[in-house]
């Protein structure tokens, strides 16, 4: 062999050699009987644990489980007599005594004269884990959603019509191929008890041939507001909406469905379908059907009663009543609420009777003056319906007279139940954002995970994107939760005072961008006393959420002073402002500062006009318990 041969020869085995001791997969040489390892490269050795010596020691029955050989010795005969070339999923023993998989590739060899197999180990133990927490999380979700009472539903939009049209085709072109190629990709098993379709028929329903051809207009007009939406909105935006729809059955028959769809669309903005959910709501229209002709029943008996007769709906506002009072006629009393006629000191007692009658369908009696100076002594009758108590009936008796020496409530008692008013308002609005938000969320993670399990295997990629989707939409509601109960009483208030509870709150503002807000204390104590502290607390939260969301102004001051004997707050912003003559009264923001100051027997002044900013400035005594820490 001449000396160009012998040196071609010697880089190519240098350059195999490279490759093969830099190679990320673990990669053995062995016997045929699998009693010999031959060589291993390096990867091999970190795989299993092993030095190379110590690896090449040992055999195919020693770098497997014992419980499992059985099986692998199978797989390598096989592989060995040239059967088969790839085993899958092997478990391999490390020297740690832990347990990782391989795919496993091998080819013949012929090494000093002998033949041999060579072997190469793809680590897919990471994969697998993934893979079975996957399908885990896949099946819980797909338990929740294939067990609730309503239908759950997806649709996914023409794929090839919108990318080549979106942009350029009209909101009501759009809405037109949906309806034309409406197809479901997801029906849960509720739709068979609900409507009598098996999903295998649920899936082939078109848009006309489950809803009503009298609401199909109303259909086609939320699909034009939804891409008219849409079209002006960042790609990760989405819009929920409401419609009240007639379904039709198996059977023909027609069901009234109350349907909540959110429209979804891929990272580029472009539309691909909608997921809903969709609740049979024939039994309430019924119901409220009844209740309208019984109401017919009842009028002429309430027009021929000596007493004044009021009927309310769950509101609270006036549905009827047997005669005009003070001025007004009877159409005018239609429609409004009924506690705008009650003195503010007895509006509680009237909506905790009338509230009252409402949960527990019972008989309530309270005595109230209104605003025209008249006392009533009033019976609050619960009216039942098929669904439960729907209306009450007000019987009121005028008891002027007998009560004009007993109209003093204490003023003690009148801001304790404004106070537990407002906490039920503070747990409503916890509520609406644990539903709009972390609720939300939640449920598009579930279908992203159910349109990955769907598409992986015809389009890996696309599946991928699904589960990062998923997975992003998880994070933001674990943050949301941990949001939403820092925002109840953060430990800080506890654990720092009320200073860094106020940074606290600032902080957590900041997060979520908009306008610069500046911190000035001036405290010479580390915690007021709890009524106190918490007090300050909860109205520069009030007053900040405020100011965030509605002054739009670059920059928010929040000052916190000591003065004598007393705590001063002041919130300002320099944003839109407002007319405070013309606020309303159940602005619950304002109204629940006031009577916290109110409780406290501080004082309040709101200063804002229009374009002028606004200043909130609050003086609260310190009290007994009061010291610092």
């Amino acid at each position: 062999m001449s000396g160009a041969h012998k040196s071609a020869l010697r880089y190519d085995g240098e350059e195999l050699q490279a490759l093969y001791d830099g190679s990320s997969e673990g990669i053995i040489i062995a016997s045929l009987d699998g009693k010999r390892f031959h060589r291993v490269n390096r990867a091999m050795c970190q795989m299993l644990g092993y030095a190379e010596e110590e690896l090449l020691s040992l055999s195919v029955r020693e770098i497997h489980p014992a419980d499992c050989l059985p099986r692998v010795l199978e797989e390598f005969r096989a592989m060995a007599r040239r059967e088969v070339k790839h085993a899958r999923d092997i478990p391999c023993l490390r020297k740690d005594g832990g347990v990782i998989y391989a795919d496993i590739t091998t080819a013949h060899i012929e090494r000093d004269g002998q033949a041999c197999m060579l072997g190469f180990f793809y680590d897919i133990t990471e994969r697998k884990r993934t893979i079975e927490l996957l399908r885990a999380s896949d099946n819980r979700f797909r338990a929740i959603a294939e067990n609730v009472a309503d239908v759950i539903w997806t649709v996914d939009f023409p794929a090839h019509y919108f990318k080549r049209r979106w942009g350029k085709a009209s909101p009501a072109e759009l809405a037109d191929a949906v309806a034309e190629q409406w197809r479901f990709s997801y029906v849960s098993p509720a739709a068979e008890r609900i409507f009598g379709y098996t999903r295998e028929e649920s899936l082939q329903l078109s848009l006309g041939g489950l809803v009503a051809a009298e609401d199909l207009p109303r259909v086609r007009e939320a699909l034009i507001e939804v891409f008219s939406w849409g079209a002006s909105k960042p790609a990760d935006s989405y819009r929920k909406r409401f419609l009240e729809v007639r379904c039709r059955a198996k059977d023909g028959s027609l069901r009234w469905c109350e349907i909540v769809s959110t429209y979804l669309r891929d990272e580029d903005g472009v539309p691909i379908g909608l997921q809903g959910i969709t609740r049979d709501v024939s039994e309430r229209r019924r119901a409220e059907r009844a209740l309208r002709e019984s109401e017919a029943a009842l009028r002429l008996l309430f027009e021929n009663t000596p007493d004044l007769l009021v009927l309310l709906d769950r509101d609270l506002n006036i549905k009827f009543v047997n005669r005009a009072q003070s001025g007004l006629s009877r159409e005018e009393h239609v429609g409004k609420f009924i506690l705008d006629f009650s003195l503010p000191e007895n509006r509680d007692a009237c909506r905790l009777a009338l509230e009252e009658a409402f949960a527990t369908g019972r008989s309530q009696t309270v005595e109230a003056k209104d605003v025209f100076g008249v006392w009533w002594s009033c019976r609050v009758v619960p009216i039942a319906g098929e669904g439960g108590v729907e209306n009450v009936l007000a019987i009121a008796t005028d008891v002027t007279q007998e009560r004009t020496a007993a109209e003093a409530v204490k003023k003690e008692q009148r801001l304790l139940r404004r106070l537990l008013e407002i906490h039920e308002r503070e747990r409503r609005l916890v509520s609406c954002e644990i539903h709009d938000g972390f609720a939300q969320q939640l449920t598009g993670a579930l279908f992203r995970l159910q349109s990955f399990r769907e598409t992986l295997a015809r389009n890996p990629a696309e599946a991928w994107m699904s589960f990062d989707s998923a997975a992003d939409l998880l994070a933001r509601a674990i943050d949301e939760t941990r949001r939403l109960i820092s925002g109840l009483r953060p430990p800080v208030l506890d654990e720092m005072g009320i200073v860094d509870a106020v940074q606290y709150i600032i902080y957590e503002h900041r997060k979520e961008g908009g306008p610069e807000i500046e911190f000035a204390h001036d405290l010479s104590r580390r915690h007021l006393g709890p009524s106190l502290e918490n007090a300050v607390f909860r109205i520069i939260q009030e007053s900040l959420r405020n100011a965030c969301r509605h002054s739009r102004s670059e920059k928010i001051r929040v000052a916190l002073f000591e003065r004598a004997d007393h705590v001063h707050v002041e919130v300002r912003d320099w944003g839109v402002g407002f007319d405070c003559d013309a606020v309303e009264e159940d602005r619950f923001g304002l109204q629940g500062i006031r009577e916290r100051v109110r409780l406290l027997e501080g004082s309040v002044t709101i200063e804002s006009a229009p374009d002028e900013g606004t200043r909130l400035s609050v003086r609260l005594p310190l009290l007994g318990g009061d010291e610092g820490a």
